[in-house]
């Protein structure tokens, strides 16, 4: 059976890493993106199941982002992760499609509980 496919976007490299090794280590295919280009290519490459997505990625724009994976793929669950308390920004990726919002810092047993929630048919 093949693993389950999840994409990591956020332009800060040691979340990408801790979140990509916490959940390999639950058997989930994982991706990391830190640039918006990173991330399109592996959404058209690897059809992921799950992205985590930074609302503020540096340069680029978490919103500007999910418009255009919602352009590649309509279905894909995506949960906008946040330092932020930014109700505009949260309800534009709302109507956009993101599912949930998890706030910077987070435990790893809410990311755990999270990610299966959303993993499952």
């Amino acid at each position: 059976m093949a693993k389950v496919k999840i994409l990591v976007i956020d332009d800060e490299q040691e979340i990408c890493e801790l979140t990509r090794s916490f959940l390999s280590k639950r058997d989930f295919d994982v991706f990391t993106a830190t640039s918006e280009g990173e991330a399109l290519e592996i959404v058209n490459k690897e059809d992921p199941k799950l992205i985590l997505l930074d609302l503020c990625l540096g340069g680029a724009s978490g919103i500007d982002i999910l418009e255009k994976i919602r352009q590649i793929n309509q279905k894909v669950r995506v949960v906008m992760v946040t330092g932020l308390e930014d109700e505009e920004s949260m309800l534009k990726a709302r109507l956009l499609g993101a599912g949930e919002f998890i706030r910077k810092p987070f435990s790893v047993d809410f990311l755990d509980e999270l990610v299966s929630r959303n993993t499952r048919d």
